[in-house]
């Protein structure tokens, strides 16, 4: 069997985290049967075959010559770990899609025509593709709603949590969040500062709060800035922007807030709740989408419109032990929920069908 797996976003976030869950709890066996398709330079760490793609996902160039040299390029099957695949590939494929957000919710895209194009790939997909992999339950309804072809093609795989995401240990710990002159106890924010993660919202919310509640812990924000300056209010001194920070500093940066924010307005799944709660951070999160899909009863929700309703939790939480401990248990459990082993296995499982489909 030969597979070929785009990984042009592998060192991403988001859907970079899923492409590598895969091929890091593939067999060597398996790995040895794939075809990795990246961007020149690309350092390949895995046993498999690799091919330079100078062709950048959602580009034009792609649908004409990256399909054209993937259409020579013999294999029994291609994964697309996104909806955007070169259109004039004519191989069997295989599409994993995160989420709708361009089609749902153009308004929160900065580049004109996103929903004409990503309609567009969703529809080819929902079409032509031999199986589409979803992360949730969420993005199914969602696909299904607005491209009912695509019903039957679809399973349901939840990514899950690196295994690196755990409690930090004091000393460690101190001596990160140190660098960032933090101390433990703050309310914590990972991930883009965008419209759609509802980010404008919580900074105005918590600045709002900070005013009737002085003792409230500060805010600390971790992620891309993808905000126009006009998008962020004046920050108070309790608020703070650390901007991108390194992968492997987020352990600590998790393990020392006393409560994790998660107010984003739509999610297809959202792993930073689930990388909280493998950290011991309580959290706080919106009740829409996949959100309470993912995190269960391990977590509190809000209404990501109401900033009393995200003062209500907030000051719930803050002063309470007892619940603090409770969902600390909590996330424990259900993060042990989501395993990158099952995701690989099952992803490998739907390439085995989907082969041995075609060859009968």
């Amino acid at each position: 069997m030969r597979i070929g797996l785009d990984v042009r976003w592998i060192d991403s976030s988001g859907i970079g985290t899923t492409i590598r869950g895969l091929l890091d709890y593939l067999t060597s066996a398996q790995l040895g049967q794939m075809v990795l398709y990246g961007v020149p330079g690309w350092k390949n760490p895995y046993p498999c075959e690799f091919r330079e793609v100078p062709e950048a996902v959602y580009g034009i160039r792609q649908h004409m010559s990256y399909a054209s040299r993937l259409n020579k390029d013999v294999m029994d099957l291609f994964h697309v770990p996104h909806f955007d695949v070169p259109y004039f590939y004519k191989g069997p494929f295989i599409s994993t899609v995160h989420d709708l957000i361009h089609f749902k919710f153009p308004e929160y895209s900065t580049k004109p025509l996103t929903k004409l194009y990503s309609g567009l790939m969703l529809r080819h997909v929902s079409k032509c593709a031999q199986r589409i992999i979803v992360v949730s339950q969420q993005t199914k309804r969602d696909l299904i709603q607005f491209f009912p072809e695509a019903e039957l093609k679809i399973t349901v795989l939840n990514p899950a949590v690196d295994k690196s995401f755990s409690p930090v240990a004091q000393n460690e710990l101190e001596k990160i969040i140190n660098r960032y002159s933090l101390k433990k106890g703050y309310a914590l924010y990972v991930g883009n500062l965008r419209a759609s993660k509802n980010t404008p919202f919580l900074i105005r919310a918590y600045s709002h709060l900070l005013k009737n509640n002085p003792l409230l812990p500060p805010l600390v924000l971790a992620g891309k800035n993808s905000l126009p300056p006009q998008e962020i209010p004046h920050l108070p001194q309790n608020v703070r922007l650390l901007g991108s920070v390194p992968q492997g500093d987020l352990p600590a940066l998790y393990s020392g807030a006393s409560v994790f924010v998660f107010p984003s307005l739509y999610e297809g799944f959202g792993i930073p709740p689930l990388e909280a709660m493998a950290c011991g951070t309580p959290v706080i999160a919106s009740r829409v989408a996949s959100i309470p899909e993912v995190c269960g009863e391990a977590a509190l929700y809000f209404d990501p419109h109401s900033e009393k309703g995200l003062e209500d939790v907030l000051l719930e939480l803050i002063g309470n032990e007892s619940l603090k401990i409770s969902l600390r248990q909590k996330g424990f459990d259900q993060v042990k929920r989501f395993s990158w082993a099952v995701w690989a296995r099952e992803t490998w499982k739907i390439y085995e069908e989907v082969v041995e489909a075609g060859r009968s």
